[in-house]
């Protein structure tokens, strides 16, 4: 054979050979990462339904309970005069408040004095007052703290329910004494020693002036006298409670009211939305258009989830639960909501209050029918914390729902190509190694070339041209 080996091959026959091995070892990797990319578009598509039900389920647990949602719902009819607040336990009806009088503090105030400096005695003394609900406190007035406005802040520090400032007039300034809490029970006699000796109130005198007797509030409910301490925070009847502003009379009317709930419906009905326009983003289809542009047509859109079945259908099933829900002689349109031709929901407050008011309880069935439907429909889709198999869970574990196990097995796919990817490009540059070995091997040994060939042949799968002479 003249020439050798080295004549049967040039280098770029050589590479061409090589070329060709790597290009088969390369195919079906080419096919496995195309799927994975695939795969891993789904996953992303997968994770975001899964974020949007997540969003969706915290919303049905704001509905989940419509009765403790629709509070009691107290109106004043002269704000001016009081104000009113109901609690949930808080019965409907109506109350008629009259002859109004305010609930006040004792006043009294001590003669004029040139200035707030001015000495009330000489030296150290004390106070003693005493409640016409039977306590009494002593305050003692240190030497230090003679003046009007040393007395009036001993008094204020010792906190016994009796505050003191001073009051500059035209004539000079007074010492005035006021309870601290309103009520008849606040009114108080107040006697000193030492330095502060000349300053005493009793209802049959002393040197400080009543400018302001102690009362309780007064009021007729409904016709029946009512007397309170204090002004605010006062029970009417259970779960309501009345704060008095100022003299005169009103009335209230207590009532529940759909506005909590309507709201919560309202950020239900937006987060069902974006549920179901995410999953038509993921699985929708668009097929070519003609377009106007010079570049031709529009290609096809799909989304990555066209094709599977379960999350395309659980955009109908969301929307159902709306469409076709009913309870107590009243459907879904009933509470105002309706859907539109491309599949969005709305939510009409208006329509709910109006229905609400005619029939809270059927109302709140239809609401709580409509949350326990619906969860059950993302607990199958996304699954439950509980554990235990919902309603509608179709497939998946109750744990991850369908969605969650559509996502867990494309993940166990890739992980399984990635790994099949990696003992294939070991085993091709096992391959390719050796395909070239062989090639040295034959150049220098010109001898073996023709059985050298056929070796090559049979591993390249190629069509090996030689020369002549074979």
């Amino acid at each position: 054979m003249s020439g050798g080996v080295s004549s049967l091959f040039s280098s770029s026959e050589i590479k061409a050979v090589v070329g060709q091995l790597q290009n088969q070892i390369a195919a079906p990797i080419k096919v496995e990462q195309a799927q994975i990319k695939s795969d891993t578009t789904q996953i992303s598509a997968l994770g975001a339904i899964r974020g949007a039900l997540s969003s969706l389920n915290g919303t049905l647990s704001g509905i989940a309970d419509p009765a403790s949602i629709n509070p009691m719902q107290a109106t004043v009819g002269t704000s001016t005069v009081a104000s009113a607040k109901a609690g949930a336990s808080a019965a409907a009806g109506s109350y008629d408040l009259t002859g109004i009088k305010l609930a006040k503090p004792q006043e009294v105030y001590s003669k004029t004095y040139a200035s707030a400096s001015a000495k009330v005695g000489s030296g150290s003394g004390s106070l003693k007052f005493t409640f016409a609900g039977g306590a009494t406190a002593s305050i003692s007035i240190p030497s230090s703290a003679d003046t009007l406005s040393g007395v009036a802040a001993a008094i204020n520090k010792a906190g016994k329910g009796v505050s003191a400032s001073v009051v500059n007039t035209a004539s000079g300034a007074q010492l005035v004494l006021k309870s601290t809490s309103s009520g008849s029970k606040q009114g108080f006699t107040v006697s000193g020693t030492g330095a502060e000796s000349g300053l005493s109130y009793s209802a049959s005198g002393g040197t400080l002036t009543l400018a302001q007797a102690a009362r309780n509030a007064t009021f007729n409910l409904n016709g029946v006298p009512v007397s309170e301490a204090t002004n605010n925070g006062i029970t009417l009847t259970r779960g309501l409670s009345l704060s008095l502003k100022s003299s005169g009379s009103t009335s209230i009317s207590v009532a529940s009211s759909p506005k909590s709930l309507s709201s919560a419906l309202s950020t239900f009905t937006n987060s069902l939305n974006k549920a179901v326009s995410e999953i038509a983003r993921q699985t929708e289809y668009k097929p070519a258009s003609a377009s106007a542009s010079a570049s031709g047509s529009k290609k096809a859109k799909t989304g990555p989830l066209l094709g599977n079945v379960q999350v395309q259908q659980l955009k109908q099933t969301l929307l159902s639960a709306i469409s076709s829900a009913y309870s107590s002689g009243i459907a879904a349109a009933s509470l105002g909501f309706s859907i539109s031709s491309g599949g969005s929901v709305k939510f009409s407050s208006s329509t709910f209050a109006a229905a609400y008011q005619k029939n809270p309880t059927a109302v709140n069935k239809l609401v709580a029918s409509i949350e326990t439907n619906l969860k059950g429909v993302v607990s199958g889709a996304i699954g439950t914390s509980s554990g235990a198999s919902s309603a509608g869970s179709a497939s998946g574990t109750a744990a991850s729902g369908f969605v969650g196990a559509a996502k867990t097995d494309l993940q166990g796919t890739n992980k399984s190509l990635n790994a099949q990817i990696k003992s294939q490009e070991t085993l091709g540059n096992e391959q390719i190694t050796n395909l070239e070995n062989q090639f040295t091997n034959a150049i220098n040994a010109t001898s073996g070339s023709g059985s050298t060939l056929s070796y090559l042949s049979l591993l390249t799968g190629a069509s090996t041209k030689s020369g002549s002479g074979g």
